[in-house]
């Protein structure tokens, strides 16, 4: 007898985890702008920072790929080639979305883009205007309120 409900609990157990499945999403934050031999840049911390706490608090998993400085400010539309080998590394992850962060510097404009992982197909673009801001407490709530705006299409 306690073989049996050993095995109904552990059946129930698998129903209920079966429906507890988390998005999961990986992200890359790639730079314009800027020399290559110039430092880290604070902005780009401050978006990083943001898409993992929003994702995260939004009960997502999450993971990032290491930052990438490009020597160009253009950025092709769609998929830059530059991010193929993060849009790799986070689909043989198991990822569910790929979400690109372009920051441009010195104008602070950035784009973000989401990507499926099964489909390659871009979900949602969109870009926000740098913008004179007078604190970095106001900063952070705008990047918030983008990255939440961002998270909105997750399933």
């Amino acid at each position: 007898m306690p073989g049996k409900s050993f095995v109904v609990g552990l059946c129930m157990c698998t129903l209920v985890m079966s429906g507890l499945h988390a998005t999961s999403i990986s992200f890359l934050v790639m730079e314009t702008g800027l020399p290559a031999d110039s430092d880290a840049s604070q902005y780009s911390a401050m978006w990083e920072s943001g898409l993992l706490e929003v994702f995260f608090e939004s009960g997502h998993i999450v993971s990032n790929a290491p930052r990438i400085r490009l020597s160009g400010a253009e950025v092709p539309e769609g998929f830059p080639p530059d991010a193929e080998k993060s849009y790799e590394d986070a689909r043989i992850g198991g990822m569910d979305y790929f979400l690109i962060a372009i920051v441009d510097h010195p104008s602070h404009d950035v784009s973000l883009r989401l990507f499926s992982l099964r489909s390659r197909d871009m979900i949602a673009e969109r870009a926000y205007s740098g913008r004179e801001v007078w604190n970095t407490r106001e900063e952070r709530e705008n990047i918030r309120r983008a990255v939440m705006e961002m998270a909105a299409f997750l399933r």
